[in-house]
This record gives structure tokens, sequence and C-alpha cells, in this order.
């Protein structure tokens, strides 16, 4: 929906919109880099704007700019990967967050992979989804995707952003919850 459609966003002052982003600097995401693949090679942007939807059927969100190769890309296929980043590879975040830079992934993924959503070596978890449902949120889409396969590593502590800043959530092994 663009805001030109909707009177209450078109409203909103330059004043209000920095207000609105600086308040959201103070909620800690994890983060994720949605995959795809662009040109046939794998391609990926960094994001926070992730989450869970429902269990059954397993099913989440990711929303992306509307004016991206990723938004793009899924939109193309009906398909995006989601690798949710360790403390480690804040080498990884960086490269998928750099505006308006190439985001092609080879030197973080398996070159033997074809899939059409590539999976980042090292990440805690990835998720290889199907896109269900996708709809235009302000300069943005939200895509529903169902998940079709879901992979975890043995361990490690998730990549956080808050405030600006990278940092990590950690526990001590006897105040984490065995499954």
């Amino acid at each position: 929906m663009s805001t030109a459609l909707n009177p209450i966003l078109s409203k909103q002052t330059p004043t209000q919109t920095l207000d609105f982003v600086d308040a959201m600097t103070s909620l800690a995401s994890g983060v994720v880099v949605v995959t795809s693949r662009v040109g046939g090679r794998p391609w990926g942007m960094t994001i926070t704007a992730f989450t869970s939807v429902s269990a059954d059927p397993p099913t989440v969100l990711v929303s992306v700019g509307a004016d991206t190769a990723s938004a793009s890309s899924i939109a193309e296929t009906n398909r995006f990967g989601v690798s949710i980043l360790s403390a480690d590879q804040l080498a990884v975040a960086r490269y998928g967050a750099a505006a308006g830079a190439p985001k092609f992934l080879e030197p973080f993924v398996d070159p033997g992979s074809a899939s059409a959503s590539p999976a980042i070596d090292g990440a805690l978890a990835h998720l290889a989804c199907d896109v269900v449902h996708a709809f235009p949120a302000a300069d943005h889409i939200v895509f529903f995707g169902c998940v079709r396969a879901a992979t975890g590593s043995a361990g490690g502590d998730p990549l956080v952003y808050g405030r600006r800043a990278y940092a990590t959530v950690s526990s001590s092994d006897s105040e984490r919850n065995p499954r």
C-alpha cells in the first residue's frame, strides 16, 4: 500500500518518521539473512524483520524493501531461505547489510548447493520456504513462507541487533531449557 493511498501514513512528518526509527532501535531482534538466487547465483540480504507466524503449518514472515533484488527474486521464484546467524557471523551480517552493494553469497554458502534458498554455512538454523502470501506494506513487501525444510546446528549463541549495534545473547548451560 502506498502512503498516497493511506491518509494516516501520508500525514507523517519527517520528525515523526525519525522518532519512530529511533524508538524501534530499542527492540533487539535476531539477525537473519534472507536468501534467494539472482541470475542463478546465491544472493542474500541481512534483515531483522523476521518472525515465526505458526508452528502448524510451519510459517514465517520476512519483510524486505520493495525495490530490492531480494524482493524481485523472491517474487519471481516464490521461494526464499532464512539463515539465522550466530554470534560468530558478524562479517556475514555486515556483508548482507551493505546498502547498495551486490550481495552475492558465494563466500558464505556451500558452492555445490543448487537450492533456490541457499543456506549460510555455520548458521544456527536455516529455513527453506515457499511463498504462500505476499503483501505490500508501505515501501516493503511482506512475504509469508511455508517452511518446507528446517535444519539447525548443535548450538551457539545468536547474533542480535539493537540500538544500531550488533550484540550477542548468551546464557550459561544451567539457564538453558532443554527440549
